[in-house]
């Protein structure tokens, strides 16, 4: 509901799948139409994103999508949801993932808060995904990522369909 009625949004979650973003997809396609700005933060931890989805986001034209890149460095593991309307905003912050298990099915802790551009939390949450954002070292645009990512992803989805055989 808060997203469908947001005037902008921030999104940083470690996971995103096809059938996460499938129940969303209209909302972001009307806010597309409507113009509303969104950024989303994933990673390539685990290699779990699937790029297909990512793509699909990538497509919209709204939507700025950016991967914080772990080298296989610490984990990143955030699941933040914030949604601006007129002054007020709207923070989601928990254990759900961008995916239809995380959305649907799987027993998830968030937490809502709501804060003004003069809160606390506005500013400490905002600086968290801004500093994770802008990250110049770690942080690389769609175009940077995708294709290198694609390849990775393949290459361990091979390799576990292997393992799968061989234990069968």
């Amino acid at each position: 509901g808060r997203l469908m009625h947001c005037d902008e949004f921030m999104i940083s979650v470690a996971f995103i799948t096809k059938s996460g973003i499938t129940p969303l997809l209209q909302t972001f396609q009307e806010l597309e139409k409507k113009g509303v700005r969104g950024r989303i933060l994933t990673t390539d931890y685990l290699m779990f994103s699937e790029p297909d989805a990512l793509k699909t986001l990538h497509s919209l034209k709204n939507i700025t999508l950016t991967m914080f890149c772990t080298d296989n460095g610490p984990g990143f593991h955030t699941k933040g949801y914030i949604f601006k309307k007129d002054e007020t905003y709207t923070f989601i912050i928990g254990s759900a993932n961008m995916t239809d298990r995380a959305l649907a099915v799987n027993k998830e802790w968030n937490t809502k808060l709501v804060s003004t551009e003069e809160g606390e939390m506005y500013k400490n949450i905002t600086a968290e995904f801004n500093k994770l954002w802008s990250d110049t070292i770690h942080t690389k645009s769609y175009d940077e990522f995708i294709d290198e990512y694609r390849i990775r992803y393949e290459t361990i989805k091979k390799q576990k369909n292997v393992c799968v055989k061989l234990t069968k």
